[in-house]
């Protein structure tokens, strides 16, 4: 038998009934929402508004302090490219991977580097065995040492003993004005290490960082936003950055000068805005307390919508704190990739 060509109409479909003209498009959609202000509206829950007010609490007091740290500088676009840049180092994405070691590495050594070369001159110009065992002693010491302090006591102890065998008082200044440096070099921890690298590798010839030092305090000259110019400057200048290469701990993968041309924006850079940063880290770590009763007002909020339960009082207070909040999630946050450059849920200990 020959089937039929017709469609076979379900149950369902032979009792669905034709929608009114009232119910059809806007005008359906108009007079529903009429009708629904006419419908009883909810009470909210004791429960949701305790939550919702205790949260207001935090963010008010989180808020306003947020506007007070709050500054215009902070949104000057130079400041504002650090920032990203401080961001990507930190999380250690794309260009910016593996590179924050490195630029702490250069940057000690570029701030140390007076005691690095007054090191280095007085094991060249004092030279008797009592002032040769002290230099040996340190320099084993300083592959082996459990902590600074311990770094420090050896040191003063074997200072001693070389003291009291040196017989001119020139040879005791030199040997005290070494050990002052040593100890300003321990200082910070990467100081030491810096030493010990430059000595495993043998790389007597500090003046390197001073050229490199040199070539970045230069950088007032520069708009340090244009990255370009900063690779040619590097390129002009790359020997001193050949041989730091070890020392520093450059990969094979980031030697190169577009690597280097970034290192010393950012090291231009935090000379510059680094005070300023530490302003601005403290606004972040006020916003990033904020935003998590932020979450819980909103998503309150948002759950008990107006046409749907009755609008306590306490539901059109303002979220003081949130014009901040937008206003840098704009800033920091980039159009092409929708990357933002802060994360604001992430609250910091």
């Amino acid at each position: 038998m020959e089937k039929s060509s017709r469609t076979t109409l379900t149950p369902e479909m032979t009792h669905r009934s034709p929608k009114k003209w009232w119910q059809r498009g806007l005008i359906g959609k108009w007079i529903a929402k009429i009708l629904g202000l006419f419908k009883k509206r909810e009470e909210i829950s004791e429960s949701s508004l305790f939550l919702h007010n205790r949260a207001m609490t935090d963010l008010k007091v989180f808020g306003k302090n947020a506007q007070i740290i709050d500054n215009e500088k902070f949104g000057n676009d130079e400041f504002l490219i650090f920032v990203k840049i401080k961001y990507l180092l930190n999380k250690s994405i794309g260009e910016y991977a593996d590179l924050l070691p490195s630029i702490r590495l250069l940057q000690v050594a570029i701030e140390a580097k007076d005691s690095f070369i007054a090191i280095y001159q007085t094991e060249l110009l004092y030279r008797s065995s009592t002032q040769q065992e002290f230099y040996q002693y340190t320099e084993g010491l300083l592959k082996s040492y459990e902590n600074i302090d311990t770094f420090r006591d050896n040191v003063q102890v074997q200072l001693a003993g070389a003291l009291s065998q040196t017989k001119t008082e020139e040879g005791r200044i030199a040997l005290n004005g070494y050990s002052k440096h040593l100890d300003k070099l321990s200082e910070d921890a990467l100081g030491l290490k810096l030493l010990s690298l430059f000595k495993a590798y043998q790389l007597a010839d500090y003046s390197v960082l001073r050229q490199i030092s040199d070539l970045i305090q230069g950088l007032d000259k520069y708009n340090l936003q244009d990255y370009k110019s900063l690779v040619s400057l590097v390129i002009a200048n790359y020997t001193p950055f050949e041989k730091l290469r070890k020392i520093i701990r450059v990969s094979d993968r980031n030697h190169n000068p577009e690597t280097y041309a970034r290192m010393v924006q950012y090291i231009g850079l935090n000379y510059r805005h680094g005070l300023s940063y530490l302003k601005f880290d403290e606004l972040m770590g006020v916003l990033k307390r904020w935003y998590r009763p932020y979450q819980t007002v909103i998503g309150i909020r948002s759950e008990h919508p107006p046409h749907q339960y009755k609008q306590p009082p306490e539901f059109s207070q303002e979220l003081i704190g949130e014009e901040v909040y937008l206003k840098y999630v704009k800033w920091l946050t980039d159009k092409k990739s929708g990357i933002t450059y802060v994360d604001f849920d992430t609250e910091e200990n």
